[in-house]
């Protein structure tokens, strides 16, 4: 896609003022507003809205909303529900039920009576319900089912409009934080299996050999697996529910209830595209997963068609065409907006250093040499808070070990939200050092003043589905990390007037900007333009450091004297410094030499080799092997796809 440019549209409808629900609007809101409702009366039904922090983009949504005869508004945690219901008391709430306590007992509505022991509940709705004779996680509900405006988040939503049935099409869809509607999807049509859950329930052995079995079947030898473990449910249920009832044996029945409800769901869901669907095991924890590798065929069906427009609101879009694909929309339906932030950048800059290389070969070595840089900058910030974004557990624990300042506070899994709490409640100048901060997560003003990022971000590199996802394209890798950046900029500056400084320890960062922006132009312009070293980003033309600039230009003389003996023997001396230039380098004096088969060789080497390129860059090596093909000393088509897989499966291993 060539640069999304910002919006010009500069008309306001009237009819905006009367439901707009401030007395005063910021700028480009009621355009915005306008626009949308323009783009839908020129019958697109998908809106995509990219506006940055502090566009004011939960206000475009409410007015949206009172606008339409009824909608949803669809966040990613509880917590924006409840900030919606904060600015907009009028609209309706509906969470699940573990939110809500049962009146006949000290349990969550989701262990409440009526769910455990199918009790007849005196609390059940009733024609004259009110708030005091009525469950309160029905009475949310019910007062949600007839409001015209309901606010909720995507997993109980999906789950409410696929299989419970009581909420049903409305005229708007609004889905906040859409870039991650892709990963709520699919983490709605996963299937998961505990190793333990099987032994501990239906005396089932997940053994190795099955395992094994599972990771090379395909979509037959999955459902047969699937089918037999839900039988096993099933005589279970049967065998339990004939027992005289206590706390264990309801959690137990309702428990095998949702294995066999999920189980069913997977069954009828998967059969859409087989083909799109992957086996993942965690040896640690043990935990089996069937999850899709893309929702592109789903997303229509399980959400979308729930509403007459949809409309896709975030930061982060980045390129709508390519969100448009993954989501199974083709582009020419989308009508997308870009509005810019009005945030001034000198107040988010951002810091590089050229220090620290953190690519996962070397990183043992690199973090140590990072402690005192990151020192100097806590005691630069001594009287502030900030957070530390370690991208992975591995450098979370390095750090805490080493850095040894009492300032530090850190998270497992279990008690993220109890600490960032802990954090934002603090008067004290604590830094948070997480893996896991990058989005979701509002810390403004004193909340946060620093941050610093201690390596590119790249996606889980760990998960299969995510190997297989930049296999499968080249341009999602980079989509995602650009997204991860940005995302994680954004955490500490998050009002006008507001100021953040962001520090980046990995010496990659600015020559993957300056990639990005020859390639993909995924990073918005106000991203580079806080970057400290933007205005000479020409000076980075690669991933590899100066000193391998140097080398590369003393080669090329060899060249240049027709000394390509000399050359060849130098050239290969470089390619340890795992930058793609070399490998070019060596293809081109075998092409001057007419050694075309050593150009082949070196050509496919370095798909194998793990150095890293950028797409654009890929297409370089690719456009030699087609000329090689052409002249009869390589068979480009039965290769390609191969070399490509390798490529993407070294690369991800490296980095």
């Amino acid at each position: 896609m060539t640069k999304w440019p910002y919006t010009k549209y500069a008309n306001v409808n009237p009819q905006v003022l009367n439901y707009f629900p401030f007395e005063n609007a910021r700028k480009h809101q009621l355009e915005t507003i306008s626009e949308i409702l323009e783009a839908v009366d020129n019958g697109y039904n998908y809106i995509v809205l990219e506006a940055g922090t502090g566009t004011g983009k939960s206000a475009i949504a409410a007015t949206l909303s009172r606008m339409f005869e009824s909608s949803f508004i669809l966040t990613i945690t509880k917590q924006l529900q409840d900030q919606y219901v904060r600015d907009f008391n009028d609209f309706s709430v509906v969470k699940g039920r573990s939110n809500f306590k049962c009146r006949l007992s000290n349990a969550g509505c989701d262990e409440g009576k009526c769910v455990l022991e199918g009790h007849n509940c005196k609390y059940k709705i009733k024609e004259n319900a009110t708030r005091e004779n009525t469950c309160s996680y029905y009475w949310q509900k019910y007062l949600a089912l007839n409001s015209d405006v309901v606010i909720s988040n995507y997993p109980y939503m999906f789950l409410e409009l696929n299989y419970v049935g009581d909420f049903t099409k409305r005229s708007l869809i609004v889905c906040d934080e859409a870039h991650n509607i892709e990963s709520m999807i699919m983490n709605q049509l996963k299937l998961e299996f505990s190793r333990q859950d099987l032994k501990e329930y239906i005396h089932f052995n997940l053994s190795k050999s099955r395992v094994n079995t599972l990771e090379n079947g395909d979509f037959t030898t999955w459902m047969d697996f699937i089918e037999k473990i839900k039988q096993k449910y099933e005589i279970e249920l049967e065998k339990i529910s004939h027992l005289e009832t206590n706390l264990d044996i309801s959690r137990k029945i309702l428990f095998i209830k949702n294995q066999i409800n999920a189980c069913r769901r997977f069954i009828s869901q998967i059969a859409l595209s087989p083909d799109k669907w992957i086996f993942d095991y965690d040896r640690t924890s043990g935990v089996a997963q069937f999850k899709p590798l893309k929702i592109d065929n789903y997303a229509e069906n399980t959400l979308f068609r729930y509403a007459d427009v949809c409309l896709f609101m975030s930061a982060t879009i980045l390129d709508y065409e390519l969100f448009a694909t993954w989501l199974g929309i083709s582009a020419d339906e989308i009508y997308p907006i870009r509005c810019k932030s009005p945030f001034d950048v000198s107040h988010n800059p951002i810091k590089t250093y050229n220090q620290f290389n953190m690519t996962h070969d070397i990183l043992k070595k690199s973090a140590p040499r990072t402690i005192p840089t990151i020192k100097s900058i806590l005691s630069n910030h001594l009287n502030e808070k900030g957070i530390i974004h370690t991208i992975s557990n591995e450098c979370r624990d390095f750090l805490i070990d080493n850095l040894n300042d009492s300032r530090l506070i850190t998270h497992d899994t279990t008690n993220r939200s109890e600490v960032l709490e802990e954090f934002k409640a603090s008067s004290e100048s604590l830094v948070l050092v997480s893996p896991s901060m990058n989005e979701g997560v509002d810390l403004p003003g004193d909340e946060c003043r620093f941050q610093i990022i201690y390596k590119i971000p790249y996606p889980d590199l760990g998960d299969k589905q995510t190997q297989m996802r930049a296999m499968d394209n080249a341009k999602w890798m980079d989509y995602k990390t650009c997204l991860a950046l940005v995302q994680t900029h954004g955490r500490g500056m998050r009002f006008e007037g507001d100021f953040c400084k962001t520090y980046m320890m990995d010496n990659r960062f600015m020559g993957y900007v300056y990639s990005d922006m020859i390639s993909n132009q995924f990073l918005p312009d106000t991203f580079r333009e806080a970057i400290d070293k933007i205005h000479n980003v020409g000076e980075f033309e690669s991933r590899g450091d100066s000193g391998t600039d140097q080398l590369i230009s003393q080669g090329e003389q060899y060249i240049k004297n027709n000394d390509f003996e000399k050359a060849i023997a130098y050239f290969k001396n470089l390619l340890d410094k795992n930058d793609y230039r070399v490998y070019l380098k060596l293809a081109e004096i075998y092409e001057k030499t007419l050694l075309y088969e050593d150009e082949v060789k070196i050509l496919t080497d370095f798909f194998k080799s793990g150095t890293f390129c950028d797409t654009r860059e890929l297409e370089l090596f690719k456009d030699k092997l087609k000329q090689l093909c052409e002249m009869g000393y390589f068979d480009y088509n039965s290769n390609i796809e191969t070399l490509e897989k390798e490529f993407f499966k070294r690369v991800l291993i490296r980095y």
